[in-house]
């Protein structure tokens, strides 16, 4: 049996052995990154169906920044013990990693990881990584088995911990409310940083203390059997397969990430504040075509749309569509229709269209974006996209076919789609088959 953490994708023999990454999911790590060297990493983990136990959502998208208004996620007993022992244990087993920063939600985190020097001889990411689940997943065996024995811990053997790790790592500061340590850019070397120490980590958008005399009952509440059977072979993991990482390497993408972590709780709110604005529909029939969508389904039922469609080159002139007059007058008009009250609809791939859409965002002008990307259970839109669609101004469609095989060919027949909506008059939500479930707007 392949190791879940190292699997490599079948039919292929990389050169590098740390390369050997799992396939699961939208977990597809960088093929052709070496994950025994230094780099920045945000380093995403689940919860196994998606069980909320590291804490409850509160606050409201509304509420003011910096006070208990604000969205944030109050920890639970086990949330706060991967916070305060189980994170601090990353840089206590390997020197050379740093967590700059973490993010807490109720059914995962994010770590912000900075490697920064090369790992020991035949380690890699996926293996710190696995570490740190592993350690996760043996805190919750001990704090199922404290609730199951009225508070008194189990013996290590029990647990099924390694001695090693039985120790809790020094606690993380909770001050700091999320600061990574006077990092400036991706290669920065923490000041504050020691070996083997935490440097002021904190849940972004957490609040620890709000969960430290939670009811002990708080794990049964979230579905999860009270007490395991003791015994390894019987536990379950607390993480699901595989992981998610993002490699940090381009200018501007640390600030991104950082600004990204610290408003996950205030996305989530907005998901359930304004669901009707957030919806996810993962089958829609609009003019006898199947669809999935995320954003404001309303759009669909204006009665005023418009193709935005441009060719890459002028035909008349030869020249990139967008350096010619006649496109600077139909990108004035477009935007004023919008204005008006016009749907705008369109794929954005050409660089024309790419325009159109970039200015009506800006606007909060009405759009509808076809993309090629499905969208599943799970799938997000990119910051931008996501603030869109809280705004009440943008649905994404996701064709569940999609017709050719070249750009060139997928690009007409977006287009060609983006034709056919402007003209549709009946739209139906379809009940979810057994492949398509149907997900918490939260």
């Amino acid at each position: 049996m392949k190791d879940r953490e190292t699997a490599g994708t079948e039919g292929h023999e990389p050169q590098n052995p740390f390369r050997l990454e799992t396939i699961h999911n939208q977990h597809r790590r960088s093929y052709y990154h070496d994950y025994h060297e230094a780099g920045l990493y945000m380093v995403t983990m689940v919860i196994e169906g998606r069980k909320r136990l590291f804490g409850t959502l509160e606050g409201s998208a509304k509420g003011r920044p910096g006070t208990g208004e604000a969205a944030h996620v109050a920890l639970s007993e086990l949330g706060r013990r991967v916070l305060e022992q189980e994170v601090p244990k990353i840089s206590r087993f390997y020197p050379m990693v740093e967590v700059w920063r973490v993010a807490m939600m109720p059914d995962h985190i994010h770590l912000l990881l900075r490697v920064r020097e090369a790992l020991p001889e035949g380690k890699h990411l996926g293996m710190v990584v696995r570490g740190f689940k592993t350690g996760c997943s043996r805190a919750w065996w001990q704090w199922q088995d404290e609730e199951g024995l009225g508070g008194k811990a189990p013996s290590t053997a029990a647990a099924g911990a390694a001695p090693e790790e039985t120790a809790a790592g020094a606690a993380p500061s909770t001050a700091a409310a999320g600061a990574a340590p006077e990092e400036t850019a991706a290669g920065a070397t923490p000041s504050t940083a020691a070996a083997g120490a935490v440097p002021e980590v904190a849940a972004v958008g957490a609040t620890p203390s709000t969960a430290a005399g939670a009811a002990p009952g708080a794990a049964v509440a979230a579905g999860v059997p009270k007490a395991f059977p003791l015994g390894k072979a019987l536990r379950p993991v607390l993480f699901e397969q595989g992981y998610h990482d993002r490699i940090i390497n381009k200018p501007g993408m640390l600030e991104n990430i950082k600004r990204y972590m610290a408003e996950n709780p205030l996305r989530a709110r907005i998901r359930q504040e304004c669901y009707r604005l957030m919806e996810r529909r993962l089958h829609l029939s609009v003019g006898g075509r199947d669809y999935a969508a995320f954003g404001n389904l309303f759009l669909l039922r204006y009665p005023i749309k418009e193709q935005v469609f441009f060719h890459r080159k002028d035909p008349q002139t030869g020249l990139p569509t967008e350096t010619t007059e006649a496109f600077r007058e139909e990108h004035a008009r477009l935007l004023r229709v919008a204005e008006e009250g016009t749907v705008l609809v369109t794929p954005g791939i050409s660089r024309g269209e790419h325009l159109v859409v970039s200015a009506a965002l800006e606007a909060g002008l009405p759009l509808i974006l076809l993309q090629k990307e499905p969208i599943g259970e799970y799938w997000k839109p990119s910051q931008r996209l996501f603030y869109a669609c809280a705004r009440g101004c943008l649905l994404i469609l996701a064709p569940w076919q999609m017709d050719g095989t070249s750009d060139y060919s997928r690009f007409h027949y977006l287009n060609g789609l983006a034709r056919e909506l402007c003209g549709a008059t009946a739209m139906r939500i379809v009940g979810y088959s057994a492949l398509c479930r149907p997900c918490n707007p939260a």
